[in-house]
């Protein structure tokens, strides 16, 4: 696969997002960009299947540097399972107590003003806040530097193209 085949699937997987999120289309927009970044983190591991580790990593190490959001990678995967699994924002992790339930804004919504009213019912170690399009900026700006990486180191690029082989196309 060449890189314009495995960046014009990205862009592709954007669009979906962005179409989703301008028809108000909340919850599939999210499906779309955990699933978005489920990719990108298989994509850099070394793995042959996407895992919590190849998620949580590629958070840290893009996602939440690009654009730092309240939440953590941990809180972001137990949201991701909870939506793909079950369609809640429950997951085994928020049930052990091991990550906080994401509270979504979205649209003109502020998630600073969902987090000050989940930070006044004492509820900050259960929730956090995040705004959809922060997300979904956060996933698109780590996608960036992450492609960067990837313009700099051969090695790495060539396992990322070996790997993006399996795209549907």
């Amino acid at each position: 696969m060449s890189d314009q085949e495995l960046y014009k699937n990205l862009v592709i997987l954007g669009g979906g997002i962005e179409a989703c999120i301008e028809k108000k289309l909340t919850t599939p927009a999210l499906i779309l960009i955990y699933s978005a970044i489920d990719t990108v983190g298989w994509l850099d591991s070394e793995k042959r299947d996407a895992t919590r580790d190849s998620f949580m990593s590629w958070v840290d190490r893009y996602l939440l540097k690009a654009r730092p959001l309240q939440c953590s990678s941990g809180d972001l995967y137990a949201a991701r399972c909870g939506l793909l699994h079950t369609f809640t924002a429950d997951s085994a992790l928020s049930f052990a107590g091991k990550a906080r339930r994401i509270g979504y804004a979205w649209g003109k919504a502020k998630a600073e003003d969902l987090q000050r009213m989940i930070d006044l019912s004492n509820n900050s170690s259960k929730y956090v806040a995040v705004h959809v399009e922060e997300l979904y900026e956060a996933w698109r700006l780590g996608l960036l530097a992450f492609t960067s990486d990837l313009n700099n180191d051969s090695s790495r690029r060539s396992k990322v193209y070996a790997k993006a082989q399996r795209f549907f196309s």
